[in-house]
């Protein structure tokens, strides 16, 4: 019996399915299919094989043209991609019901813009597990699942599907309109020219992370406090965020031009609603209050 839907790949999710029709340029003629959106591909499918697919990365322009399709005017949705799997590039038209859904969907997909600020939205709505997977995947685009565990000290992966199905993506998703992490089988790194496989990415075109420069830090125990004295450039008080987690504390600011995250190992457990933080003359001194 032919497959009812097209067979997806691994950690592929659809975001839309609908009927409708397509068509590869203007001298032929529509065909119905089934229409997939994912978030790796746009699928057009007639059982019991694809008939084409686009990968979301190849999409450059959307367009919303009227042309007239079973009996009748209709809004289409126009799609320019790039090359793929050496063909040359194009454009290819479908049509389905709710085209505005559709359009902002793939637009999302392929044109949302992640900045700081952005991040930063998401991230104070999510626990310190979330806000880790987020920023480590903000700084470094990608990441395999064993490496997202050992950035939270997750004892096994499924703790870090849990976190990123059921709080980042569904927070992103309210506040951006679409989950913002997404798993891929395979994919090219834009940056890099790298063929990453099996690894989680961040959604969406982001600004270049500017890494960590090299900087002095002084850790003291005073007793009942510790003191962390921390080398910065370019940063003002209230660009700084801390994250704590017991004996562990993340100093971080994710402002272009000087961005700052480090993680560092304190001698004691330590209390995250008793700290001091003071900033002169580029240096930060930090109190943090053990924990009794």
């Amino acid at each position: 019996m032919p497959k009812s839907r097209p067979e997806f790949l691994r950690g592929e999710e659809v975001f839309l399915a609908a009927q409708g029709g397509y068509r590869l340029s203007y001298r032929t003629g529509w065909r119905p299919v089934e229409c997939f959106l994912t978030n790796q591909r746009l699928i057009f499918f007639l059982r019991p094989l694809i008939r084409f697919q686009l990968p979301i990365e190849s999409i450059r322009k959307l367009e919303v043209q009227r042309h007239y399709y079973v009996m009748k005017v209709r809004d289409a949705l126009c799609v320019t991609y790039d090359v793929i799997e050496e063909s040359r590039g194009g454009k290819v038209l479908f049509i389905t019901n709710h085209i505005p859904s559709w359009k902002k969907k793939i637009q999302q997909l392929c044109f949302l813009k992640i900045d700081l600020e952005t991040i930063q939205r998401i991230a104070d709505h999510l626990d310190s597990d979330g806000r880790e997977i987020l920023w480590h995947l903000w700084e470094n685009r990608h990441a395999r699942i064993n490496r997202l565990a050992e950035v939270i000290g997750a004892q096994n992966h499924m703790h870090v599907l849990l976190v990123i199905k059921e709080t980042v993506n569904p927070i992103s998703e309210r506040i951006v309109g679409c989950p913002i992490l997404s798993f891929e089988r395979k994919r090219i790194d834009s940056e890099t020219g790298e063929t990453v496989t099996f690894s989680w990415w961040l959604i969406g075109k982001k600004e270049k992370f500017i890494p960590n420069e090299q900087r002095l830090v002084d850790i003291f125990d005073e007793g009942a406090q510790i003191r962390v004295i921390m080398e910065v450039k370019g940063i003002e008080i209230g660009d700084l965020r801390l994250d704590f987690s017991k004996d562990q504390v993340t100093v971080r600011c994710h402002k272009i031009g000087a961005s700052l995250r480090e993680k560092l190992d304190l001698p004691a457990d330590v209390d995250p609603e008793n700290y001091q933080m003071h900033l002169k003359n580029n240096l930060l001194e930090v109190k943090l209050s053990k924990v009794q």
